[in-house]
């Protein structure tokens, strides 16, 4: 593998460098961002912030890199150099593909810190101070940025059992009936980093490998816990739908006799349908147009819990991503209020059985519920991503879709965790490995 790969890496150096020649050896000076990579030293609380943890971080080039062929120089890192890093309960931490806590990470493990913006000072000629975005082991690291690393002990594996739920694929999307135990979710395969690779993920029905240039399409599934586990998920098909990019099941009535579908068609922006059937277990109809979503795009439709003829969409028509309403009587669907509604993304709104609304504002969970909107957390004293989030018609459980960090596209899994009354959530299970009872 070519050294060119560590050369973006190790720019703290010329940062460094560069402060040596002020007047004052200590004075701070403001920096652009960039990874910072090292070993990790030491942890400690910050005794002037709640729930803030400082990180110091010995600067240098990682093992894997200097063992790479010697085509390019590796860069060179002063001695001494440290960075402390302050890690707040926004930042996310994560090691072996899942979240930590800072505080659990071994000293001398080696770490990367990618930088909050505008937040990389460097203090004269040995330390930079940094807010983290995202901290993690070097190893996770590199299986997201440096796929061709070769990284002893480190084996990323496809998974692409098409009688489980998860895979190395993209699945998301998840819609649990009842208390849980039928599930409707979304897959799609994931584009490989390595050229003329085959895609990655489980080849369900409807799954194959694009046509060079194109993309995965998203497929809708079926699948339900039995005694003995999930059963093998089977394709939800519909009618006339050969030339759709797109289909993705958002919400499904309790008799499974009525569901919500977002399609598109290449190069076409995405509308939501309806499809019916007499009975479980038929055919679905042909998907219908939803005429309350209106004009303009229109996607990730669900009914209003209790109010089945009450709709909510996400759209882009008012020129970001918004949620919008709309009621029987109604002559066009309304935007959410603006505590709902800001100048960023908002998308997958799914409602539970109190009448709480979740959504998802670009790459967080929130929840709007007795007037007040929330972020909702999984355990652990920093950030995890999730989204999609549904809770099952009891309440009890809480359904979601969780990233794991790759090259390209991001390697979605379906997960589970238990809800409180007071909607804090448990530790989160795969949902292959989960049984309620």
């Amino acid at each position: 593998m070519s050294r060119s790969l560590a050369l973006p890496l190790v720019i703290l150096v010329v940062l460094a460098a560069a402060s040596c020649d002020l007047v004052d050896p200590m004075r701070p000076s403001i920096q652009p961002d960039s990874e910072t990579f090292g070993n990790l030293v030491e942890v400690h609380p910050d005794p002037n912030e709640p729930g803030v943890w400082v990180a110091t971080i010995r600067v240098g080039v990682p093992r894997a890199l200097g063992r790479a062929d010697d085509a390019e120089p590796t860069p060179q890192v002063a001695d001494g150099l440290v960075a402390l890093v302050r890690v707040t309960p926004d930042t996310v931490v994560i090691v072996d593909d899942r979240p930590t806590a800072l505080e659990d990470i071994d000293p001398g493990t080696e770490v990367v810190a990618i930088p909050a913006p505008g937040t990389t000072t460097v203090y004269g000629d040995r330390e930079i101070h940094q807010v983290a975005d995202q901290f993690m082991d070097f190893a996770s690291y590199a299986r997201w940025r440096m796929p061709k690393l070769d990284l002893p002990g480190v084996v990323d594996a496809p998974v692409e059992d098409t009688a489980a739920i998860n895979s190395s694929g993209v699945e998301t999307a998840p819609i649990p009936l009842g208390d849980g135990t039928v599930l409707y979710f979304t897959a799609r395969l994931r584009p490989s980093a390595v050229a003329d690779a085959a895609w990655i993920g489980a080849r369900r029905e409807g799954l194959a490998d694009p046509d060079e240039g194109s993309i995965s399409f998203d497929r809708s599934f079926r699948t339900e816990l039995g005694e003995d586990g999930w059963a093998a998920p089977e394709a939800v098909r519909f009618p006339e739908t050969d030339g759709a990019r797109h289909l993705k099941v958002t919400w499904v009535n309790d008799d499974e006799t009525r569901c919500y579908v977002t399609s598109s068609a290449a190069d076409l922006e995405p509308w939501v349908g309806i499809s019916t059937r007499a009975s479980k277990g038929e055919p679905w109809g042909e998907i219908v147009r939803m005429d309350a979503t209106g004009d303009g795009d229109a996607f990730d439709a669900v009914a209003m819990s209790g109010a089945p003829e009450t709709t909510l969409f996400a759209s882009t028509r008012s020129g970001g991503g918004d949620i919008f309403l709309h009621e029987p009587g109604m002559e066009e669907a309304q935007r959410l209020q603006p505590e709902i509604n800001s100048g960023g993304l908002e998308w997958a709104p799914r409602t539970g059985p109190a009448g709480e609304l979740y959504l998802v504002r670009r790459d967080r969970q929130l929840r709007f519920r007795n007037g007040t909107l929330d972020e909702v957390r999984l355990p652990g004293p920093h950030r995890a991503i999730l989204t999609e989030a549904m809770p099952t018609a009891d309440g009890e459980w809480l359904f979601f879709a969780s990233p794991k960090p790759r090259p390209v596209e991001f390697d979605f899994d379906i997960l589970v965790a238990p809800l409180g009354a007071d909607g804090a959530l448990g530790e989160p299970i795969p949902v292959d490995d989960w049984r309620p009872r």
